[in-house]
């Protein structure tokens, strides 16, 4: 009986020990990783990290002595930062005093929510003085929205469009401070009308010489690009793209080709129809499809196992059992299966009002495709972890050549598309 209840004391320590060790990994990892942080002077961190070490275990005493350390540089340092602001002649020095006011909050808020502290073995209360600085940052969110909604204004007195679309971005800022600050959000919406550019995509080119053979290339690459852009918001804030339709229903009126390089009067002919800034136009230069190819090697692979079980005696004489190890082994047949596409071309950006090039690039979009199987004959067990799951994977069929040629059209319209929308930005 006695005995029972040692083991069962025994057992308790041990559950206890276990419990200790987890939560000790959790509130002692949070602190060396504040320590790390204040090794390299990232006070806020440090404060954040130690705030939810505290909140593990509060008589932590590394936790303790580092967290009062770390407040108070932390504190330090966005007040040193603050004073050095408020001497700036920057126009939008409001914005980083913002943020310095907003980390300041965000430390105090921080050290409020947690707990009353007491030193272990003092008892003495962990002091950290909180101040609250909702007025000052309040402040400095109106002065920030002021500064990026003057600047708007004076922007938007100019015609030329890229000063409407600067314009709208002020706007834009002084709506992220204060998001019904005065009219901004009204005037937002008129300089990004008027800075909208207009561009028309003219049909591509094909000029790789297969003749259709992996269907319409061009306009699979073109369809593509503008789904992309036009479904992305960010992209057309600033940017309008001339649907194909209505391109091609104002080219065939003007009795234009719908493809081939402009010459100037062309160019300035068609923008002024249309109304566009500029034109993009662009050739697919080359389609290259390399066929599937499969290649295989053979190869065996041992490995030890047990193939029975027999009896046998031990030096007592009683009757057990073991295992029997042999060798056994696999003729492997190794397959691999590769095919790819490529597409290369290029595009070119046109100013309507000067028909000259603004912007000239090269592209080229690809598409692999690779894959592996086994077959083996002999003993499965031979066959080791990767090869095994080689053999249940089964041959694979590689796509055809339109699918692999459109899947590289595909990673052409994304490359295009992105540079298109970083264009617009």
């Amino acid at each position: 009986m006695i005995n029972w209840s040692v083991k069962k004391l025994g057992i308790i320590i041990i559950i206890f020990s276990l419990i200790s060790c987890v939560f000790f990994s959790d509130y002692a990892k949070l602190e060396r990783r504040a320590r790390e942080a204040y090794s390299r002077a990232d006070y806020d961190t440090a404060v954040y990290m130690l705030a939810q070490s505290l909140q593990i275990k509060q008589d932590y005493e590394k936790s303790q002595i580092l967290m009062k350390d770390a407040f108070s540089m932390a504190m330090q340092i966005h007040r040193n930062q603050i004073a050095e602001l408020e001497q700036s002649n920057s126009i939008f020095k409001y914005d980083e005093l913002t943020r310095q006011y907003q980390s300041l909050l965000n430390l105090n808020d921080a050290i409020k929510v947690m707990p009353p502290i007491h030193h272990t073995k003092t008892h003495v209360l962990l002091s950290l003085p909180i101040t609250n600085y909702t007025k000052e940052l309040k402040a400095t969110k109106k002065l920030a929205a002021e500064s990026h909604y003057h600047a708007g204004e004076l922007l938007a007195e100019s015609t030329d469009l890229e000063k409407q679309k600067s314009a709208a971005k002020e706007f834009k800022r002084a709506l992220r401070f204060i998001p019904d600050y005065k009219d901004a959000s009204m005037r937002y919406e008129t300089t990004r009308q008027a800075g909208i550019k207009r561009i028309a995509v003219f049909p591509f080119e094909d000029l790789s010489g297969k003749k259709k053979k992996y269907g319409a290339v061009e306009e699979l690459v073109l369809d593509q690009m503008i789904s992309s852009v036009m479904n992305d918001p960010s992209a057309t804030e600033f940017m309008e793209l001339i649907s194909r339709d209505q391109l091609a229903r104002v080219l065939e009126e003007q009795k234009l080709g719908l493809t081939g390089l402009l010459d100037e009067e062309t160019t300035m002919e068609v923008g002024a129809i249309l109304g566009v800034h500029e034109i993009i136009t662009g050739k697919i230069t080359q389609v290259i499809y390399t066929p599937v190819q499969t290649v295989h090697r053979e190869y065996k692979q041992h490995n030890k196992v047990v193939i029975k079980t027999e009896k046998y005696k031990d030096k007592e004489g009683k009757t057990k059992t073991r295992k029997v190890y042999g060798e056994v082994d696999a003729h492997v047949k190794h397959f691999s299966r590769s095919t790819k596409a490529v597409i290369k071309g290029s595009y070119s950006i046109v100013d309507v009002r000067t028909a000259k090039v603004i912007e000239s690039e090269s592209f080229e979009g690809k598409a692999n495709y690779s894959a592996e199987w086994v077959t083996f004959r002999g003993d499965e067990r031979a066959l080791n972890r990767n090869t095994k799951k080689l053999a249940r994977r089964g041959e694979s069929l590689a796509p055809v050549a339109e699918e692999m040629v459109s899947r590289a059209s595909a990673d052409l319209a994304n490359s295009l598309s992105a540079t298109l929308k970083i264009y617009a930005r």
